[in-house]
């Protein structure tokens, strides 16, 4: 058996913060893991946002506080994007209605003043009625080519995130300007998209998995861009018809259950790829839908936590390794031939929405070995 290792990062209720949710995590140009987080103060509404930095020998660094709560303002979802060179990009959210970003040109170790991009985002005003959006969780990728890409959620519901649709801002200027991809609504048998991890194929197309909801369905739902000059195959083209990214039609994947809850790919860009997420089907909250319950998901839905790969860009996966009986939210970044996975463990009171750690597994060799080898998700 190949062992991993498994070190705690936070645990919830220490230094003053009921919950530590939402992890992300990218790999430096030197190899340093770059991890973010929130940090929520009792009942969620005071967030902190943070940052740490993690030695190849995985001694963390200082907890760096990257935003401080200010008044009334709901601070969420922080996403890192590890750019070309020493560049990272650092974004975060407020109320569900503004965006901004810090740049480091040493991987990590300083960030300048903020900017916002709100205004990039009210773009997609024109063709979707936009109430509240927010970015995905997770980390946004920087393709083969420079390109920025970071994925989120457009709501047109009232004081809720569905209905929703999935979209896109890319800049090819290193984060200079941005643009908006065409919207992914539901449609073809996927619910409402919300929260989104994308990956860069080795023909430098992208893959995305969606966290969707539909009455009856628990399995992931994917989407992969087309040639932006075949705007005919974009599943709700825009007007215009200038983005360089378009996403085509969504689709599910019967083979990977999921139970409404972020999900992460990672890609090398040679075609190998890694999938997680909370693998379990909810088949209780499916019987309970059929006969006509109003219910979402069962208080142990976010399941039996699996990493899976692929070779083939996505196309299909393998049955994949347990790291976690109970899991929720979780990212990936990778390093050569090895994997890591930054995820929320256990659950608070038998409520899974409820974490009771933030974790990282390491996974050496994993794509060397093709994601085959079996890991305890226990070893230190």
């Amino acid at each position: 058996m190949e062992r991993q290792m498994h070190v705690v990062i936070e645990e919830n209720g220490r230094d003053g913060f009921e919950f530590y949710r939402v992890p992300g995590i990218v790999t430096a140009e030197d190899g340093t893991l770059l991890l973010t987080y929130e940090g929520r103060e009792e009942n969620g509404n005071r967030r902190t946002l943070f940052l740490r930095r993690l030695s190849k020998d995985l001694l963390l660094k200082e907890r760096i506080v990257m935003v401080q709560p200010s008044g009334e303002g709901l601070l969420h979802n922080p996403l890192l994007i590890a750019g070309t060179g020493d560049r990272i990009y650092f974004f975060w959210c407020q109320d569900y209605g503004r965006l901004f970003l810090r740049e480091s040109q040493d991987g990590g170790r300083t960030f300048g003043n903020v900017r916002e991009l709100t205004d990039v985002v009210e773009g997609f005003r024109a063709y979707w009625p936009v109430t509240l959006w927010s970015i995905a969780p997770g980390h946004g990728i920087c393709k083969k080519d420079g390109t920025l890409v970071l994925p989120l959620w457009l709501s047109r519901g009232e004081n809720a995130h569905l209905p929703a649709c999935f979209a896109c801002i890319y800049s090819e200027d290193g984060g200079e300007t941005w643009n908006c991809s065409n919207v992914v609504p539901a449609g073809y048998g996927i619910g409402d998209p919300t929260e989104t991890s994308v990956a860069e194929c080795s023909d430098g197309m992208l893959l995305a998995t969606m966290r969707h909801e539909i009455p009856g369905v628990r399995c992931r739902a994917f989407c992969k861009s087309v040639d932006s000059r075949e705007w005919e195959h974009a599943f709700e083209p825009q007007e215009t018809g200038s983005s360089r990214i378009v996403w085509g039609t969504p689709w599910l994947n019967q083979e990977l259950p999921d139970p409404v809850c972020f999900g992460a790919l990672y890609s090398r860009g040679d075609g190998r790829m890694a999938f997680v997420n909370c693998a379990y089907g909810d088949e209780p909250v499916l019987k309970r839908q059929r006969q006509g319950e109003n219910i979402r998901w069962s208080l142990d839905a976010r399941q039996q936590l699996t990493v899976r790969s692929s070779q083939d860009d996505g196309n299909t996966w393998n049955q994949g390794c347990l790291l976690a009986q109970e899991g929720g939210a979780s990212d990936l970044a990778g390093a050569g031939e090895d994997l890591y996975c930054f995820y929320e463990e256990g659950w608070a009171n038998g409520n899974c929405i409820f974490n009771r750690r933030l974790s990282l597994a390491v996974l050496p060799a994993f794509f060397k070995a093709g994601g085959r080898k079996v890991y305890d998700s226990r070893q230190k």
